[in-house]
């Protein structure tokens, strides 16, 4: 029997993207598949009662108080592991500064490596560091795609030899198609037409949306709206409201902020089309989410989007906004392409599951 350590801040927060979401769905996999070894889970916010939920008695949850806002799993999360001396840590971001053990990590990306012009200054130097420290302290690395990988055999070649891949998941049991009166219950909780093109993400410069504003101007067929949905980012937000209030689409362009997890899934299944117009990604749950959805898929011609998406979405040039404008024209136009891509996004989609993920996840952990 193991003593294993997880970190659970980003499981935690009420707020999640990419890889809070990840964080939490591993740990609610573990409880199912694991009742043998110890999970120590150490988090340092008001716990979120549904984080101790269905929990076997193996599990352990520990608050770690810290009176600032950052660097909590650099210095309080590393005295705590010293102290109590794990067998295997796992981090599903970043590496404390210090641990006991063995220590495994998930590195999602390194895009303020390959694209460091998309981040603002401050976050792409912490990332950089952070992400130095975790890769070269590792004593194993989960990469989440195939395409992740290579960026981190090119940056850390030293680290080539302990990466595994393992895919993410998709949660199947809330994304799918919904009902007529579902339907029109977000259309009239968030005012929305019957016809729109959705993006959900970050609003930002990394996932390249004053392209998707100047395409969504640029298409021929004007009968579809634009619907945005995700918090700010930390970069390029004003240009993307300043390029939203232009006169020839700001009557179509919807920015409705953060959804909660109870809506996103049902706004996502309303979409007549989903697209993901992104300059750089890890990996790219939301077009699994899509997929499972029944919605067609429009996405960035990115290695790791063909890694995910393989022959089941229709794809762009991320930095021509006419490519863009055209792709999305040509599904909207054509009732049995997208009739074609929402069979084979179904069956696309289904190769990945979170029980999977955290099955191959718990056994590198345990290797």
């Amino acid at each position: 029997m193991f003593k294993i350590a997880l970190e659970a801040s980003r499981a935690n927060k009420s707020h999640k993207t990419g890889t809070e979401w990840y964080a939490w769905h591993l740990l609610q996999e573990f409880k199912k598949i694991d009742q043998i070894n110890q999970f120590i889970i150490y988090y340092h916010q008001d716990l979120a009662e549904a984080l101790t939920q269905n929990a076997p008695a193996n599990f352990i949850f520990r608050k770690l108080n810290w009176p600032f806002k950052k660097f909590w799993t650099h210095f309080r999360l590393s005295w705590q592991l010293l102290r109590q001396k794990p067998d295997k840590f796992f981090a599903s971001n970043s590496l404390p500064l210090l641990t006991r053990g063995q220590a495994i990590v998930t590195i999602h990306d390194l895009g303020f490596y390959k694209n460091p012009e998309l981040y603002h200054f401050l976050e792409r130097w912490y990332q950089k560091i952070s992400h130095y420290l975790s890769i070269k302290r590792a004593d194993k690395i989960i990469a989440v795609s195939e395409n992740t990988a290579q960026d981190i055999r090119k940056y850390f070649p030293k680290a080539k030899n302990k990466i595994q891949v393992i895919y993410n998941g998709w949660n199947q049991e809330e994304f799918k198609m919904i009902d007529s009166v579902e339907r029109e219950n977000i259309l009239d909780k968030y005012d929305l037409p019957e016809k729109f093109i959705l993006y959900i993400g970050r609003i930002e410069t990394k996932k390249n949306i004053q392209n998707l504003l100047k395409a969504f101007a640029l298409l021929k067929n004007k009968d579809y709206h634009l619907v945005l949905a995700g918090r700010p980012g930390n970069f390029g937000y004003q240009e993307i409201l300043d390029l939203s209030k232009k006169a020839e689409i700001k009557d179509r362009v919807h920015l409705i902020g953060y959804i909660r997890q109870q809506d996103y899934a049902k706004l996502l299944a309303c979409a007549n089309l989903f697209v993901f117009p992104s300059k750089f990604e890890g990996f790219g749950i939301p077009v699994l989410e899509a997929m499972g959805s029944a919605v067609p898929t429009v996405i960035s011609d990115l290695g790791v989007l063909r890694e995910i998406a393989n022959n089941a979405s229709v794809y762009f040039d991320p930095e021509r906004a006419e490519d863009m404008a055209q792709k999305i024209d040509a599904v909207l136009a054509d009732d049995v392409l997208q009739k074609e891509l929402i069979e084979k996004g179904l069956k696309q989609c289904a190769k990945f599951s979170w029980s999977k993920c955290a099955r191959e996840t718990l056994a590198y952990i345990l290797k």
